[in-house]
């Protein structure tokens, strides 16, 4: 696949793709500088002339990489002398975001027998709007749970 001829025919695919390079370089250059040092994977979330936002996968180590910002900030600008044109972040900004983040747990669906319960404050909701569609609906689904309702 030719991602540059999408590239020129799209402005706003053009600018997306732009926005990639950007920050996998900025990620190259942020590996050399902070490898071997931390034992943890530090990655460039966003980049511009203000803020380098990182990503690291523990609180503690957010901790270190904000006690080592301002060192590593100045180590960032000695690098990108190499690249002119390319932003020179004010600060870095560091979150915590773990590479496998836990993902919710759905729980287990309870199967439930229909109640008497259930059926009648289905009753009284479609009373409540009587004449109206919803009402009508309320009272089939009324009669579906509980369809030996001597009220039906």
């Amino acid at each position: 696949m030719n991602l540059e001829r999408y590239r020129l025919n799209n402005p706003a695919l053009a600018g997306i793709l732009d926005r990639v390079a950007l920050i996998r370089a900025y990620q190259a250059i942020i590996d050399g500088l902070v490898s071997g040092r931390s034992g943890q994977a530090v990655q460039v979330i966003n980049v511009d002339e203000h803020t380098l936002t990182l990503g690291v996968g523990s609180a503690a180590m957010a901790s270190r990489m904000r006690f080592e910002a301002p060192d590593l900030l100045a180590r960032l600008h000695r690098a990108l002398d190499a690249h002119p044109g390319a932003p020179r972040p004010a600060s870095i900004r560091v979150r915590v975001a773990p590479a496998n983040a836990p993902t919710r747990r759905e729980r287990p669906r309870v199967e439930r027998e229909p109640s008497r319960t259930g059926s009648q404050a289905l009753d009284v909701l479609a009373s409540v709007h009587e004449g109206e569609e919803l009402a009508r609906a309320l009272q089939r689904l009324s009669r579906a749970i509980n369809p030996d309702d001597a009220n039906h």
